[in-house]
């Protein structure tokens, strides 16, 4: 029995493994009732999955007990299960862990295998909501969409942002592939909603709203007059819309949530949109945590998310000083985001972190052709910068998080 938060979620991080298919979780989820009756969005995509999830529920807290599953987290784990705009608490989380040790144990006996974290996280969830009643789940794939355990859940609206390259050892070399692999969450006579600006993969977006007969609209074309003064603006539909978020990629993300809104309910209020969309802040997504200096911090952990935040610095840097600290997972394609930070980088300072799958920086010494410095501390960045500076800090959201809970070192 689990009596303290941090046993709980020492157990759940003790239970790391790739998911195989979708057998177990549905074994799981009879075994438990736990089959929705409420309807589900489902999302997936390269980048923007998260800022998607969290326009819809701050949309639709409005009017609904809306469900949110999403990962990573960024502060504590807590975040990753929420009720409109409550976190899931330690309590809740150590009395549906001491149910879930239950269900490993039992799965264990009759499968000989146990259930991983992230199908043992989504258990929690799902049973959370339902002794909660909610109305409505948004639920954000881990890795891909055919094989994530999300998937064993049955979408109203299936949901893909933008698509790169990332976990490629799991969902193919190509973006035709990894695309395929996400179109593994959508359902016959459903609603798809996707940002898609590649001419190649519409043949493949095509392909599949043909043969699954989908209600499907790319909203690529529909975002208009994006601007970025005091907030983000931007146009959809013939409506304006502001959003707090930075960067240019937000307003298609916004977009989607505005279509889901729209064709999960009509003459949803626009004002309830509105509210939504302004209100939005998520930490960890280009977000501005200090001025003077001004200090960014952005979970940019693949190559689009890189190009989409170097466009950002180099629309905004002016004539600073940018110093990038970075560290990255050891599956991340760290040369080739590395490469693309060089063009904006004036000085990179590479700092360990608590995390047993970090890269060792000293492989980033060999890519970089700006200058250097490795750190012992993270106390020691405040030696490196001045009122001139910018100090951008990106390459994993697990990384941010570190930051983000030790940002008292560096201010």
């Amino acid at each position: 029995m689990f009596n303290t938060i941090n046993e709980a979620l020492d157990y759940l991080y003790s239970k790391r493994n790739n998911n195989k298919d979708l057998s177990r979780i549905k074994r799981c989820i009879n075994k438990l009732d736990l089959n929705p009756n409420y309807k589900i969005i489902l999302i997936t995509g390269t980048n923007g999955k998260g800022s998607t999830a969290t326009y819809l529920k701050n949309i639709l807290k409005n009017t609904l007990h809306v469900g949110c599953f999403t990962s990573p987290f960024v502060i504590r784990f807590n975040e990753r299960i929420m009720i409109n705009d409550r976190q899931i608490s330690d309590a809740e989380i150590m009395y549906y862990m001491n149910e879930l040790e239950k269900i490993n144990e039992w799965y264990l006996t009759e499968y000989k295998e146990e259930i991983p974290f992230f199908e043992l996280t989504l258990l929690m969830a799902l049973m959370y909501y339902k002794d909660r009643n909610i109305d409505l789940g948004i639920f954000e794939c881990g890795i891909g969409g055919l094989n994530d355990a999300c998937n064993a859940l049955n979408p109203e609206i299936s949901i893909i942002t933008s698509i790169g390259y990332d976990h490629m050892d799991k969902l193919g070399n190509t973006l035709e592939d990894i695309l395929k692999n996400k179109l593994g969450i959508v359902r016959d006579n459903k609603t798809l909603i996707y940002y898609n600006n590649d001419p190649k993969l519409d043949l493949i977006y095509n392909e599949y709203i043909s043969k699954y007969n989908l209600n499907a609209i790319n909203v690529n074309n529909l975002v208009n007059n994006i601007k970025d003064n005091n907030y983000l603006e931007f146009d959809y539909k013939n409506n304006h819309y502001k959003l707090s978020m930075n960067g240019y990629f937000q307003a298609y993300n916004a977009a989607i949530a505005i279509e889901a809104v729209n064709r999960l309910f009509s003459n949803y209020p626009n004002i309830f949109i509105e509210e939504g969309l302004i209100n939005t802040k998520l930490p960890g997504r280009l977000e501005i945590i200090n001025d003077n200096p001004r200090i960014i911090i952005d979970g940019a952990h693949n190559d689009n998310a890189i190009k989409m935040l170097t466009d950002y610095i180099s629309s905004n840097k002016g004539n600073k000083k940018l110093i990038t600290v970075f560290n990255c997972l050891s599956n991340k394609n760290y040369k080739s985001m590395l490469e693309s930070l060089d063009n904006i980088t004036d000085l990179y300072l590479f700092l360990d972190f608590e995390d047993e799958r970090k890269t060792d920086i000293s492989l980033f010494t060999n890519v970089i052709k700006k200058d250097y410095k490795i750190l012992n501390e993270l106390e020691e960045i405040k030696e490196y910068y001045d009122s001139n500076s910018i100090v951008l800090f990106t390459g994993s959201l697990h990384f941010v998080s570190y930051i983000k809970n030790n940002i008292n070192k560096i201010l």
